[in-house]
């Protein structure tokens, strides 16, 4: 008999945990959820993206910051 998990973990919520904003993620897809429409869901995502680019270590954080710098010269 062998001891295989019950559930394979799945490669999304596995790169999610890797950033360390797990927590952020789920209250954005719970907004989600419960409001249907990403524009109410602005301070969620705010509270995602600025834990995501504080880790500098996920891929594509730094582009990221780049592509948001940008945005703002050009305002």
């Amino acid at each position: 008999m062998s001891s295989q998990p019950s559930e394979e973990e799945d490669p999304y919520n596995a790169r999610i945990e890797r950033t360390g904003c797990a927590q952020e993620n789920e209250d954005l897809q719970l907004c989600f959820y419960d409001k249907k429409d990403w524009r109410l869901c602005k301070e969620e995502m705010k509270r995602f993206r600025e834990c995501f680019q504080s880790n500098s270590k996920n891929a594509g954080s730094q582009e990221l910051k780049a592509s948001q710098e940008d945005q703002n010269d050009q305002s």
